[in-house]
């Protein structure tokens, strides 16, 4: 009897040994269906891209300055120059004291093949102040500049108004320019007010760099329900609703050079690709526990499942995660993820009836469905997913070691037997 009960226990170890390496081994398609969804990822970003080159790109707005060309003079060899003097003109930055952005955006969506890009078209205000330095009073020419990332986007400006006065932008090179004129009696020390507006067409993103010498403010709304608010700071207050968001930015002028762009990203919340990717992450965990349900049914039923059967199954589980990336294509991802999970359940449980031929494969294909459940919960729970995780695999231990408990007592009843 003790022969019989030692080679029942040595056929127990070679199966759970190989069972072992049959996961280990389904890691190989497993990475493979990774990187197909990584690949369908890349090809998204590229028609994005390719949208954003055709509509215009993700935008950031800089700051504007004040560009004084003063005309100076240097001493000379008097054989370069009879005079002795030779004049030039020189050019000098000024930037604003104080910078207001106001921004209401409207998004859209373009649909490429079957990629959805979001784009938008937003009405912007550039207002502050600038002041007037030395050389900004004694130069020849003074221009008030500005840049965007991409000028395809930028439309219908308004005229200048800068000191009470009004001037027309006209495009230089990557820069919108306009030749201004002080106030007559200005003098270094004075401040001047400037305000103007246009509206501004770009793709998925929109900042705003802070000015490099004065304070600046930031504020953003829009309809849109799914903001990422991104940059070296984010938003003093904000307000998310579902029918859009309200973000302000805050920078003095102490700290401004250290601060980058501020500003929004317009996050597509049904991206299949993020969503499956994290899901298929979970697939090894997946793959085990429902290989552990499978040795369980086993040793309860005295059922055998061999291991090209276990193979089987775990195929299953894995073409589960391309089934989700396809569907998650032209559907939304939870009604992809409810098919696809109906699809190798209902498949599994056709298989386990015919392994096991008796009502176990039920629960067997129960335990799958369960197990499918608990990944979407986890999936739905982006804050608290590794907790719930941890607590679920917590619990799934216990039950473990509640049922392995007694395996060394029924050997020992066998040998008395």
């Amino acid at each position: 009897m003790e022969t019989k009960v030692n080679s029942s226990a040595k056929r127990t170890a070679i199966k759970v040994s190989l069972v072992a390496v049959i996961s280990l081994l389904l890691l190989i398609p497993l990475a493979m269906i990774m990187g197909v969804i990584e690949d369908r990822e890349e090809t998204k970003d590229a028609v994005t891209e390719e949208v954003a080159n055709s509509y215009a790109k993700p935008q950031t707005v800089s700051a504007p300055y004040l560009v004084s060309y003063v005309v100076e003079t240097k001493t000379v060899d008097k054989k370069i120059e009879p005079s002795g003097k030779q004049t030039y003109v020189e050019d000098y930055n000024s930037y604003c004291s104080q910078v207001d952005y106001t921004a209401d955006v409207e998004t859209d969506v373009l649909h490429r093949s079957i990629y959805d890009v979001i784009v938008y078209n937003s009405k912007v205000k550039i207002s502050g102040k600038l002041p007037i330095t030395e050389k900004s009073v004694i130069a020849r020419d003074n221009e008030f500049r500005f840049k965007l990332t991409d000028i395809k986007g930028f439309s219908n400006p308004s005229l200048l108004t800068f000191g009470g006065q009004t001037f027309e932008f006209l495009r230089q090179s990557e820069e919108f320019v306009a030749n201004v004129v002080f106030p007559k009696g200005a003098k270094a020390g004075d401040v001047i007010d400037f305000a103007f507006t246009f509206d501004l067409k770009g793709t998925e993103s929109l900042f705003f760099k802070p000015s490099r010498d004065g304070n600046t403010t930031v504020a953003i709304s829009s309809s849109y329900p799914h903001p990422s608010f991104q940059g070296a700071m984010l938003p003093n207050t904000r307000e998310v609703k579902d029918d859009g968001f309200n973000a302000t930015w805050s920078v003095s002028s102490f700290n401004s050079s250290s601060y980058d762009d501020m500003g929004v990203k317009f996050v597509d919340p049904a991206n299949p690709y993020q969503q499956s990717m994290r899901s298929a992450k979970y697939g090894m965990l997946i793959i085990i526990l429902v290989f552990v349900a499978g040795l369980f049914v086993e040793f309860l039923t005295r059922k055998e499942i061999n291991p090209i059967q276990y193979a089987v199954i775990g195929l299953s589980l894995v073409l589960f995660y391309s089934l989700l990336v396809a569907f998650s294509e032209f559907m939304t991802f939870g009604v992809a993820y409810i098919i696809a999970a109906l699809m190798t359940t209902g498949a599994l449980m056709f298989y386990f009836r015919a392994i096991l031929k008796s009502r176990s494969a039920y629960v067997l294909g129960g335990f799958v469905a369960v197990v499918y459940a608990l990944n979407y919960m986890l999936l739905q729970m982006e804050t608290y997913a590794l907790l719930a995780g941890s607590v679920v695999l917590f619990l799934l231990l216990c039950v473990v070691m509640y049922l392995t408990a007694n395996m060394n007592n029924n050997k020992e009843l066998a040998k008395t037997e």
